[in-house]
């Protein structure tokens, strides 16, 4: 059986771009940028903690994707 880790490596590589977040997120990318931009929730202080620039780009690890999707934490507006 695949783990989620093993799916997202084998469809984005060690590392994913926000709009390839927003994506498997099911979310839009400006809304993600927006959830990260001011953390309310855990997973996006988790995303937060682990995301790494290169240039002006910012990239997630898929080990901390995975662990957030693992874990089944809600992805939702804060309101």
């Amino acid at each position: 059986m695949r783990t989620t880790f093993d799916i997202l490596k084998e469809q984005y590589g060690a590392v994913m771009t926000l709009e390839q977040l927003a994506t498997t997120l099911s979310r839009k990318p400006e809304g993600l940028r927006m959830a990260l931009l001011k953390p309310t929730s855990e997973w996006a202080r988790c995303l937060n903690a682990h995301k790494v620039y290169i240039g002006r780009r910012v990239y997630f690890p898929i080990e901390a994707v995975a662990r957030i999707l693992d874990a089944g934490s809600e992805i939702r507006d804060d309101r």
